[in-house]
């Protein structure tokens, strides 16, 4: 194993102090797919190793294990972030503030003028009609699944972090490639050429550079769940709520 170049996770930062019931099951949903992850690249590493020269090619058996660690990363990152939003903005949205001022000018803009869709109508008449419109805003925020940056800024604007430093639009922005690399693989089979003309290879895959992005992006989830959780608190504290 010394010489190989391993591709590893970093540790994840330590759950924030005091979380809120309402980050727990992100945070949570973060820590299954960091783990899930970090297990794809051991066997990755494991696999590499036991070849009888460490110094050869790497397989396409080894580069589809680095696609799958891509798949397993996204797929966290649309349930941590689906599942953040889900459970904080409901507290979030009780008091006046940029969280607020985002539900109301989406809603607005996007499910409340024009001709009302059947959803939205659905969502008004519910026995409890905010939670609904809510549930709504999430799956507008976040759609099928998250697309790159600009569904990245959304999120961050949603929860009202927009002010923190480490979800600057440049650092967002820096993720971009991750997502370009998920939809090559989940959406082209990472095929070169998906649409079955001339040459259909598959793309290269720098393993150690797939490494780095998806623990590039899994840390980047702790960067939206610390803060959010210091927001709920805030928020409770506020209104009166107690801290949990």
């Amino acid at each position: 194993m010394s010489k190989l170049t391993l591709v590893e996770l970093s540790d994840l930062p330590r759950k924030p102090h005091g979380c809120p019931t309402e980050v727990e099951r992100s945070g949570a949903r973060l820590v299954a797919t960091h783990k899930s992850v970090a297990g794809l690249f051991t066997t990755l590493n494991e696999l590499r190793a036991a070849q009888e020269d460490m110094r050869g090619a790497i397989s396409e058996t080894h580069r589809d294990q680095a696609r799958a660690a891509i798949v397993f990363t996204a797929a966290g990152i649309d349930a941590c972030l689906r599942t953040l939003l889900r459970d904080s903005l409901y507290t979030l949205l009780q008091e006046p503030g940029d969280p607020h001022g985002a539900f109301v000018s989406a809603l607005m803009s996007n499910r409340l003028s024009g001709e009302l869709t059947k959803a939205t109508k659905q969502a008004v008449v519910d026995i409890d009609p905010r939670s609904a419109l809510i549930d709504l805003y999430v799956q507008d925020l976040t759609g099928s699944s998250i697309q790159g940056a600009a569904d990245l800024i959304r999120c961050r604007n949603a929860l009202g972090l927009k002010q923190e430093p480490a979800l600057d639009d440049a650092i967002l922005k820096g993720h971009q490639p991750f997502f370009n690399a998920r939809h090559e693989v989940v959406h082209e089979l990472d095929l070169i050429d998906p649409s079955g003309r001339g040459t259909r290879g598959r793309r290269h895959r720098d393993i150690a550079a797939v490494g780095a992005q998806c623990d590039g992006a899994l840390q980047l989830m702790h960067a939206f769940i610390a803060p959010a959780a210091r927001a709920v608190k805030a928020a409770r504290r506020s209104m009166g709520w107690s801290a949990t």
